[in-house]
């Protein structure tokens, strides 16, 4: 089985898995996925990352793909927060802090909701640290094509969460 076989699993398996979820509604997917780009735009929903990724994913620069997402998820983070002095790590711990966001992901009136706005720090920290950092640091770093639509996927979901948080 390729990768393109494996994504192509691990979707179906996943609106399997969530159709069985209480209180989540899902449709079954309309499209049809003959090749890997029908699953690229399926998942990586948001214009700019895919902008910023497509052409290298579909030419099978997965690291560089992924590099790319996540330095563009770097960049929305200090867009909105307009934390411009900050990079990386610290500009996510700083831009996400629970008890001081500059962006807050909810209104954390209870244990969930900062639970919620610590975890995403973290979350956005840690993908800074370990997902786009050996990618841009280590000229030899190869992914698969499984991993790379994965990770971009990640990516996708932390774009949006950005964009729906709240400048204070």
């Amino acid at each position: 089985m390729n990768d393109f076989e494996n994504i192509v699993k691990i979707v179906l398996n996943l609106q399997v898995e969530l159709s069985k979820m209480e209180g989540i509604q899902t449709k079954t997917l309309s499209i049809e996925i003959t090749e890997k780009a029908d699953l690229y735009d399926l998942v990586i929903t948001d214009a700019e990352l895919r902008k910023y990724t497509r052409t290298l994913f579909m030419d099978g620069h997965h690291a560089r793909a992924i590099e790319e997402g996540f330095k563009y998820l770097n960049n929305v983070v200090k867009k909105k927060s307009r934390l411009n002095n900050e990079d990386g790590a610290s500009l996510m711990r700083k831009a996400l802090n629970c008890n001081n966001p500059v962006l807050k992901l909810n209104e954390g009136v209870n244990v969930s909701e900062r639970d919620e706005q610590q975890g995403y720090m973290d979350i956005f920290a840690g993908c800074m640290t370990g997902i786009r950092n050996p990618r841009a640091h280590e000229h030899e770093w190869e992914d698969t094509e499984t991993r790379a639509i994965q990770l971009l996927s990640l990516a996708n979901h932390l774009v949006e969460k950005i964009k729906l948080s709240e400048k204070i």
